[in-house]
């Protein structure tokens, strides 16, 4: 009797919001009402949109088939068209305005968001109104979502918004009470102005109806690639398939690991034949070798002494180019090969043979991977001096059968001296200013961080070209990670020699993307995989567990939290990315709650784009939710990413074999398989499953109990193959 009390009040709700003036459209199963003076709409006589501020109607022209209307005293025309459980509406304005088109209705008691992989939202949840309500207090469709859309749940129907035009459109979230409002409005302006704003309204049954529909939509528009046909341009790729993603860190010559003969280098710098090195490093340096005479540093003094011997090293074989000449990457390559070469003739007698060296891209750390069965790697570097520093170890990676990248980026641009060792944003003067983001007050936008500036992707394409072949070429690399570009990050430029809207600057950094995949022929990775910017992407890094917590300031300063990330030091293992943290409890509910994830990311482009967490945060980064993590992947089967050095083999090394062998084993299944379906098998949502376009299935308990004959913890893989694979944690 309770329950049927609560559908009486759902339903005389909807009762008392229905539009008294509704316009009919069907044209399937769904009927569809629409109010042409407010914009409330209905599906099947549920309100789905709540009714916007009275507007002034002309024009109106409707049928079962379409309607058509104006708003005169806005300069706006609008047309809603349905389509089976689809709902059409389009928006044109004849100036520019924003134009306010949704809010959430109250009746509903869930959102499906696609920030990062997706997430289930009880609007109940005082932990997930406090977080959309502060830290996604404002969302844009483009860059904030993963996906451009999202979705209402209530009573076994879910309710999609899909934002056909993703660009210029903006999401609100406010409490007005104990009652979450959600708002979306969509700017027309000068750029867009003669661009319609195109929505569609899908009602489907399934929690990934919306995420299948989108997808639908980009093959339709043939705006979507699979894995396959991006193999067959860059045939590299298919190294991918099983690949377990790894960072590895260290960007200098020498590890403390390649120093045979500590005592006898200490003395040989502190003799007159050591003079040249000596003279390079810092007064601080020398105060601490002076102290060492006749014995063996400690673990923490190698460390700091083979950061010092190699910061002299590089000051002995100085850049002697600024980012202006044409020659700046062949002129940090070659100093790199002079900085091999006067450790070898200064310190070689006291370490290890040259092909061994390097903290974190080196022969044994290639050697120990290949020896541990791990036969497919994706492997990164942080910037390419360490590639150049060591050719021989990048040769040993590709001979192994392993993808090996380096980060790049065309973002931002700085002046010199303000931070020379973000080698990516050291560009021509002349480019810089030329190409930087100009804002609608005529200011330039500033960039990463406040430094430098924001550039144009259209303006800097030929010269990202030009440098992305050049460093190919000279690195031997057979991969890239091209940073920013797949976060669907635009804005619009008004800078009157480059003139861009957000479309178009969406459009150059697929221009860009598109350019080295089809012209260098390899794989080619970014960060998020953003919907607008993913379609010439092999893999992403962002989307399974995404960058959080940047202004927080327990995980950025505080280091005497539990929840602090590390500082961004020693170069070879930097805390930020190897000291364990644990997860706020906010964060724990919003980030990793299994029961609030949703594969929406996953059923759009499984078989397109391979996407695992933020590089800062490994698989292992976070300690109280490493199960948790380790099993989202592997339902959702998304590679693991663990970040490495010489130094942490021996304790992440084993790691990173156990979740390898779970993950290559579903990949080589699944990874030209749609994601198809999701389920929960339990009322609390502990207990997930997800459905391949093979028939194949994946099962998971996320609880500390046995449920239904699966134990606590454990994934369980039932394939279309026949075989069942079980995997315990």
């Amino acid at each position: 009797m309770k329950k049927r009390r609560g559908s009486l009040i759902f339903f005389a709700t909807l009762l008392h919001l229905s539009p008294v003036s509704a316009v009919l459209l069907q044209q399937g199963d769904v009927k569809f009402t629409i109010d042409p003076a407010t914009l409330q709409i209905s599906a099947d006589a549920v309100v789905v949109n709540n009714p916007q501020p009275t507007q002034k109607v002309s024009e109106l022209q409707a049928s079962s088939a379409q309607a058509n209307w104006r708003w005169p005293d806005r300069n706006i025309q609008i047309t809603a068209k349905p389509d089976g459980p689809d709902l059409y509406l389009t928006i044109r304005s004849d100036r520019s305005q924003a134009v306010n088109w949704f809010s959430l209705p109250p009746h509903f008691s869930t959102l499906q968001l696609p920030i990062g992989e997706g997430s289930r939202i009880p609007l109940d949840n005082v932990q997930w109104l406090t977080y959309l309500t502060t830290a996604l207090s404002t969302v844009d469709t483009n860059f904030d979502l993963k996906l451009p859309f999202w979705g209402l749940e209530q009573q076994g129907m879910t309710y999609s918004w899909l934002q056909l035009t993703p660009f210029s459109n903006q999401i609100s979230f406010t409490m007005t009470g104990n009652q979450l409002a959600m708002q979306s409005s969509h700017a027309f302006n000068r750029f867009n102005q003669q661009q319609s704003f195109d929505v569609l309204l899908h009602v489907g049954t399934t929690p990934l109806s919306g995420a299948i529909r989108y997808r639908e939509y980009l093959q339709q528009s043939h705006q979507f690639s699979s894995l396959r046909e991006k193999m067959v341009t860059a045939p590299e790729g298919k190294k991918l398939i099983g690949a377990t993603h790894i960072y590895l860190w260290g960007n200098t010559l020498l590890a403390q690991e390649d120093v045979k003969n500590w005592p006898g280098l200490i003395d040989y710098l502190r003799s007159p034949a050591g003079a040249k090195i000596w003279q390079k490093m810092t007064a601080e340096d020398r105060k601490a070798i002076e102290k060492l005479p006749g014995r063996a540093p400690g673990d923490w003094q190698k460390l700091s002494l083979t950061d010092a011997i190699n910061r002299a090293l590089v000051a002995l074989a100085p850049l002697n180019v600024t980012p202006d000449s044409p020659s700046f990457l062949t002129a940090q390559q070659q100093q790199a090969v002079k900085v091999r070469q006067l450790a070898q003739q200064l310190l070689g007698d006291y370490l290890a043979p040259p092909e061994q060296w390097g903290p974190g891209l080196s022969d044994p750390v290639i050697a120990a991977l290949k020896k541990a069965g791990l036969e497919r790697l994706w492997l990164g570097t942080d910037n390419w001096t360490v590639d150049f520093l060591h050719p021989q170890a990048v040769e040993r990676a590709k001979e192994a059968g392993y993808l090996i990248g380096s980060y790049d980026s065309y973002d931002t641009g700085i002046p010199p001296g303000v931070n020379d060792s973000w080698l990516t944003a050291q560009l021509p003067h002349e480019i810089t200013e030329k190409c930087a983001i100009v804002r609608a007050d005529g200011t330039k936008l500033p960039g990463f961080g406040g430094d430098g500036y924001y550039l144009n992707p259209g303006c800097i394409l030929p010269y990202s070209q030009v440098r992305m072949r050049e460093l190919i070429q000279l690195s031997g690399l057979n991969s890239l990670f091209l940073d920013v570009d797949g976060t669907g990050m635009v804005s619009d430029d008004y800078q009157t020699e480059h003139p861009t809207g957000a479309a178009q600057m969406a459009a150059d950094r697929n221009a860009r993307m598109a350019w080295f995949s089809n012209t260098l022929k390899l794989p080619l990775g970014s960060e998020d995989g953003n919907a607008v910017t993913a379609r010439h992407i092999m893999f992403a890094h962002g989307t399974e567990t995404w960058g959080f917590g940047w202004g927080d300031k327990d995980m950025r300063q505080n280091k005497a939290s539990p929840y602090y990330l590390g500082i961004w030091w020693p170069s070879a293992q930097p805390a930020t990315f190897f000291s364990p943290a644990k997860v706020k409890p906010l964060y724990r509910t919003v980030m990793f709650d299994p029961r609030y994830r949703l594969p929406l990311y996953q059923a759009v482009f499984h078989d397109a784009v391979i996407a695992t967490h933020h590089w800062t945060y490994d698989n292992l980064k976070f300690s109280d939710v490493k199960t948790t993590r380790a099993l989202l992947s592997e339902l959702y089967n998304t590679p693991p990413l663990f970040n490495l050095s010489r130094s942490t083999l021996k304790e992440r090394l084993p790691e990173v074999i156990k979740a390898d062998a779970r993950f290559r084993v579903l990949h080589e299944a699944l990874w030209d398989k749609a994601l198809t379906g999701f389920q929960w098998l339990d009322k609390e949502g502990w207990v997930q499953q997800t459905t391949f376009s093979d028939g194949s299935v994946l099962t998971a308990n996320f609880s500390d109990k046995t449920v239904d004959g699966l134990a606590a913890h454990t994934l369980k893989a039932t394939l279309a193959d026949g075989r069942t694979l079980n995997f315990e944690h």
